[in-house]
């Protein structure tokens, strides 16, 4: 019996091993440098159809989020009890929310901002999962242009924030923005 337990403590062990990887190796290959984030910027800039540039927006925001919400170390569950786990899952629900602005700007991520007439609102309140619900909004149907800002006075507006690139997201409806509003915050 003791030799079967400890056949499966070590499959088990290995398969949190792995896994870590995993989680280490997908957060690397989404991180974008600085050259990276200009390069991207350009090309958006480039695209003609707005159709296009929501395309490579939606994507990039998805990766963006993808960064900041996983973990920055893996926890293997193995042997803990229920309470324990959710425990252990919201104090880093609570980190990831904490750090949340910071991390956004942290990795040579563009500002992105959803306006509509004079107000605006910010893609750093996002919360865990919401940048799957927020590609609805980023179609044709409810934005009426991108401007995007690298490099440019404009960025001055934003201070820190703005360094690595401003994009403004132009909604065609007060609906939609309201919406949005209450998706982000």
């Amino acid at each position: 019996m003791k030799k079967i337990n400890l056949k499966y403590q070590f499959i088990v062990f290995l398969f949190c091993g792995f896994t870590a990887l995993g989680v280490y190796a997908q957060d690397d290959s989404l991180i974008l440098t600085a050259e990276e984030n200009k390069e991207w910027i350009e090309n958006l800039k480039a695209e003609e159809e707005l159709s296009q540039q929501l395309s490579l927006l939606k994507k990039r925001i998805v990766a963006d989020t993808a960064v900041t919400y996983s973990s920055t170390r893996f926890i293997c569950f193995t042997g803990l009890s229920d309470d324990k786990k959710e425990e252990i899952r919201a104090n880093e629900r609570k980190k990831a929310k904490e750090k949340l602005g910071q991390q956004l700007q942290s990795r040579h991520r563009p500002l992105y901002q959803f306006v509509k007439d004079r107000e605006s609102i910010s893609l750093s309140g996002i919360k865990d999962g919401t940048a799957i619900d927020l590609q609805e909004f980023l179609t044709t149907q409810e934005v009426s242009s991108l401007e995007i800002f690298y490099d440019q006075p404009e960025n001055v507006l934003y201070g820190v924030r703005g360094e690595s690139g401003v994009i403004l997201i132009k909604l065609k409806e007060e609906k939609t923005f309201e919406r949005v509003k209450q998706l982000l915050l």
